[in-house]
C-alpha cells in the first residue's frame, strides 16, 4: 500500500535538475517542487535578440501597412514557441507598434502554450494542431488551408522562430507550394560554461544524489552534454558525459520525441518521454514513473 503521503508527493526525496531558460525554469521548478522534488535550476540556454532585427522589423512593419481585404502581406504568421511569440510583441512594441496587428492574417501556433501567449494578446482563434510538433504544425496548416478551399499554393506564411531551429517546417510548407519567409525573432546560445551553478550540479552527479535530469528542447540537451562534457574533460578520470551519468543512475525525461531524438544521438538513455509535449505534460509522465517505481518496491 502506498502512504498517504507518497500519493499527495510522489516526487518527495528526488532531486531533479531544470535546465531550461532562467525566464522558464520556475514554471518547471514551482510544479515539480509542489509534488515534493528538491528541484536545482541550471539553465544551460539563454535567449538573446537575432543578431539583425533588419528582417524581423520589415516583416512586422509589412502588418502594419495598409491593405485592400485580401490583399494582406501575409496569410498565415506561425509562431513554434512561446519565446517568438514574446520576442515579436516586445519588438512590435519597440516599433511603436500594437501587439493586435498579429490578427491581420491567420494564426498557428505549435501548442496550447505558445496560443496562449497569443491569447494573452488579443490574439484568438489559432490554429492548434493534436501532436505540439513541427511536422505536425505543417500537416495541420496545409489540411486548413484545403478546408478553406484555397489550398496551399501561393499562400503567404511569415515564420517568426529561433534562428537555430529545425528546417521541417519550413521546407514541408515550400514543398507544398506555400511562399514562406523565415525571419530569426531570437536566438538560443549556451548559457551554463560560466555559471558557478555547474559545481553543484557536478556534485551532486558524482555524489549519486542527482535522481532527475529534465530537457523541454533539443537545445537544453546539446548544450547541457556541451557543458558536462567540459566538466569532465577538467578530470581525465571521468568517463563519456552520457556514462557518467548512467554509472551515477541518473533518470532522463525528454518533453517529446524531437528532444528524445537529441539525447539518444548524444548516447543518453532517455527513461521518460512525455506524451503530451507540454510542461504539464512532463510533469505528469515523470510523477507517473515514479510512482510505479515506488509500486515495485519490496515493503
Amino acid at each position: 500500500m502506498v502512504a498517504a503521503e507518497e500519493q499527495e508527493q510522489p516526487l518527495g526525496g528526488r532531486t531533479i535538475l531544470v535546465t531550461r531558460a532562467q525566464e522558464q525554469a520556475e514554471a518547471l521548478s514551482s510544479r515539480l517542487q509542489a509534488l515534493g522534488a528538491e528541484t536545482v535550476t541550471f539553465p544551460v540556454i539563454r535567449l538573446a535578440p537575432p543578431e539583425d532585427w533588419g528582417p524581423l522589423d520589415r516583416a512586422l512593419l509589412r502588418l502594419a501597412t495598409d491593405c485592400e481585404p485580401g490583399d494582406a502581406p501575409y496569410d498565415w504568421l506561425v509562431f513554434t514557441s512561446v519565446n517568438g511569440v514574446r520576442f515579436c510583441v516586445e519588438r512590435l512594441r519597440t516599433l511603436g507598434l500594437e501587439p493586435g496587428l498579429l490578427r491581420a492574417a491567420r494564426v498557428a501556433a505549435i501548442g496550447p502554450a505558445t496560443a496562449a501567449a497569443l491569447a494573452e494578446h488579443g490574439v484568438s482563434g489559432v490554429l492548434v494542431p493534436e501532436a505540439y510538433v513541427a511536422e505536425q504544425v505543417a500537416s495541420a496548416l496545409l489540411a486548413a488551408c484545403q478546408q478553406q478551399g484555397t489550398g496551399p499554393q501561393g499562400q503567404r506564411v511569415l515564420l517568426a522562430r529561433a534562428a537555430e531551429a529545425r528546417r521541417v517546417l519550413a521546407d514541408t510548407l515550400r514543398q507544398a507550394g506555400m511562399l514562406v519567409e523565415e525571419v530569426p525573432a531570437y536566438r538560443t546560445l549556451p548559457a551554463a560554461d560560466d555559471d558557478p551553478r555547474g559545481q553543484q550540479v557536478l556534485a551532486l552527479i558524482k555524489a549519486g544524489r542527482l535522481s532527475l535530469a529534465t530537457f523541454t528542447s533539443s537545445s537544453t540537451v546539446r548544450y547541457f552534454m556541451h557543458w558536462l562534457e567540459q566538466a569532465c574533460c577538467e578530470h581525465a578520470a571521468e568517463t563519456s558525459p552520457a556514462a557518467l551519468l548512467a554509472r551515477q543512475g541518473v533518470a532522463i525525461a525528454c518533453i517529446g520525441p524531437i528532444t528524445a531524438a537529441a539525447a539518444r544521438a548524444l548516447g543518453l538513455q532517455v527513461t521518460i518521454e512525455a506524451q503530451s509535449f507540454t510542461i504539464d505534460g512532463l510533469v505528469s509522465a515523470i510523477v507517473t514513473y515514479y510512482r510505479r517505481l515506488v509500486e515495485t518496491l519490496p515493503e
